[in-house]
């Protein structure tokens, strides 16, 4: 075999060479520097390059020419004449806009041809007929729109086209006729609105079809038929409806309908499909109206799978715990708060209870299902989130969320009120509007979007609508709840709490009982775990909205996380919070443990659990005295 000598000498400085190829990249070259006549590759990517009819004139390459990112503007005509055995042509990332007649004159052995990312508005079809070995045409991101006329000349080794990214508006009936060895078509990501129903009759050899992403609203009914050998098709992120026999008597096994909402597809025709061996929907609950569908995406929504409701071991044994402590310790409040002295208060805190208990009823209804659908859950997935149980589940929990969060906002203005000498609420009034309310923004979903009935279930099968997914049916419901009420409630709560704790340590700072720096302690720490579970509960809630709503993917584990432990998170710990940490309670349920500390603390006298407990009972306090008007009665 005989041996080809490169002379090194001959190779431009900062350069390459290896293999009989040399690499001059990203040196700001301008022109096509002088190298042996002898190599079969060449790479000038990321330089900035002004071609001339001489550039390769030189050059015999036979494998390679790169000439990517190198902001060339314009290719003279015939500038390729000599590269009669090049088989690869890298243009793309430059900032060609035009292709003449002459570009590709003299490229009689290019296989794949590389245009993309530049920014190419028009083009004479016939131009690449002098390409007669081409079999990868890429014209993607660029500016193209083609007339009604035009057409691809006869490419016979044609075998794989990229067109996505480009403004293409309408695919005419002659466009593809001549390439009969096509296997790939890529139109992803245009502006096409209409393709002629003998578009793709030419397409006899087509294996792969990509159409996902554009304008179309109505597809023919019989498009597809003429391509025989079709096995993939993407036509997702399109506004069509897939019914009336769209997919009859072809043979694709792989189908993508991402972004085709529920309602536009008809899943008798997808189920009639008897090749399809892998289906990707927009929802996971998709997948339960075509079981027989052997590869179906998604297979989860973070929640759920093909076999559980609940498919995580840990949310399966937590739901039954924390109903378990959200019901008792509520239904504990109404029991205790039944007779209480203060009986304003009372009412607020039982109507407090009621509420959270709600939320232990909604888990109930999920635990239930779950246990009802435990390994078969995808066969019932798709009755269960548009079911009355599941509205029924989501309205219970609306209700809870909202009203809890409703009536802890009225405590805290309520208080401020009361500590700053103003007239005390009329709390019956409040509360009842408070529940009116709270059931409004629960129900009114399902009378709008009653044709559906599915806002409670859109996003998942917990039926619970914070709807973390980037335009889920009702999202801009969602939004104005959860990112307009429940944000002001947060803040209000939030605010409210700092400035009473504010004035009570003004109040307590100026009175001359040092015995009180333990209530003083104790006033501190409650506020601030008031605060922090409400922002724990609703914080991450409203950070997730947000993400959402600027389109960033949000995992389905973080919803479930949201749903099962943190937005049951303030019913449980309420109780605790508004009841049984309270001075008065907490000598009930620990009269030998909690009494003998504080009265030891207060040498003996017991003095700071009888102020709290005559602050509890509702009378007055000395200590607030030198201050106008101040009254125990904001303190629970």
């Amino acid at each position: 075999m005989s041996t080809v000598t490169i002379e090194l000498d001959s190779v431009p400085p900062k350069c390459l060479c290896k293999a009989k190829g040399i690499a001059c990249v990203y040196l700001n070259l301008t022109t096509v520097p002088a190298t042996p006549p002898q190599i079969t590759s060449l790479f000038l990517y990321g330089n900035r390059l002004e071609l001339t009819q001489s550039s390769f004139k030189d050059l015999n390459l036979t494998s390679y020419l790169h000439l990517k990112n190198c902001r060339i503007s314009i290719i003279p005509d015939y500038v390729f004449k000599s590269q009669k055995h090049l088989r690869r042509l890298y243009l793309n990332n430059n900032l060609l806009r035009n292709i003449t007649n002459g570009t590709f004159v003299g490229l009689d052995s290019v296989e794949w041809l590389f245009l993309d990312s530049n920014r190419i508005k028009t083009v004479q079809l016939d131009y690449f007929d002098h390409l007669p070995s081409l079999q990868l045409l890429n014209l993607s991101n660029n500016s193209l729109n083609f007339s009604e006329n035009q057409r691809f000349p006869n490419l016979p080794e044609i075998l794989e086209l990229h067109l996505e990214h480009n403004n293409i508006g309408i695919i005419n009936e002659l466009l593809f006729s001549s390439l009969h060895h096509l296997h790939y078509l890529c139109l992803d990501f245009n502006h096409i609105n209409t393709i002629h129903a003998n578009a793709f009759v030419g397409l006899t050899n087509l294996r792969e079809l990509r159409i996902a992403n554009n304008d179309l609203k109505i597809l023919p009914a019989r498009l597809f038929q003429p391509m025989a050998y079709l096995d993939v098709i993407f036509i997702g992120n399109n506004k069509i409806q897939i019914k009336n026999g769209l997919f009859q008597n072809i043979n694709i096994t792989y189908l993508n309908l991402i972004g085709i909402a529920e309602e536009n597809i008809d899943f008798n025709e997808i189920s009639r499909m008897t090749a399809l061996r892998a289906v990707f929907y927009d929802k996971f609950h998709f997948c339960s109206k075509t079981p027989h569908i052997q590869n179906c995406r998604p297979n989860t929504d973070g929640i759920s799978t093909f076999s559980n409701l609940l498919d995580k071991p840990i949310l399966r044994h937590s739901v039954w715990p924390i109903v378990g402590i959200t019901t008792v310790g509520n239904t504990l409040v109404l029991v205790s708060r039944y007779r209480d002295e203060n009986r304003a208060v009372s009412i607020v805190i039982r109507n407090l209870a009621l509420a959270d208990i709600l939320m232990g009823f909604y888990l109930s209804i999920i635990g239930v299902q779950d246990y009802r659908f435990r390994e078969k859950y995808q066969e019932h997935a798709s009755d269960w989130v548009a079911s009355s149980v599941c509205a029924a589940a989501g309205v219970l929990a609306m209700i809870s969320s909202e009203v809890s969060l409703m009536i802890l906002a009225l405590m805290s203005i309520e208080r401020f009120m009361l500590i700053a000498g103003q007239k005390r609420l009329n709390t019956s009034i409040f509360l009842l509007a408070i529940w009116l309310s709270g059931s409004a923004l629960a129900v009114l979903p399902l009378i709008y979007w009653r044709s559906s009935n599915r806002f409670y279930g859109a996003y998942s099968g917990t039926c619970f609508p914070i709807h973390l997914e980037p335009f889920p049916l009702g999202w801009q419901y969602s939004a104005f709840v959860f990112l307009g009420i429940n944000t002001t409630l947060l803040v209000t709560i939030a605010t409210l709490y700092t400035a009473l704790f504010c004035s009570i340590w003004r109040t307590r700072r100026n009175t001359p009982l040092g015995s009180l720096a333990i209530l003083d302690c104790e006033f501190a720490i409650r506020f601030f775990f008031i605060v922090l579970t409400d922002c724990t509960c609703w914080a991450p809630i409203m950070v997730m909205k947000v993400l959402a709503f600027f389109s960033h993917n949000i995992s389905g584990d973080v919803y479930a996380w949201l749903v099962v432990f943190v937005l049951p998170l303030n019913a449980a710990v309420n109780p605790l919070l508004y009841t049984f940490t309270t001075p008065k309670y907490r000598a009930q349920l620990l009269p030998w443990g909690w009494t003998r500390l504080t009265g030891r603390n207060l040498n003996g006298s017991g003095g700071a659990s009888n102020q709290s407990n005559q602050a509890e009972s509702g009378k007055v306090m000395p200590l607030l005295s030198n201050t106008s008007n101040h009254t125990s009665k904001w303190k629970l």
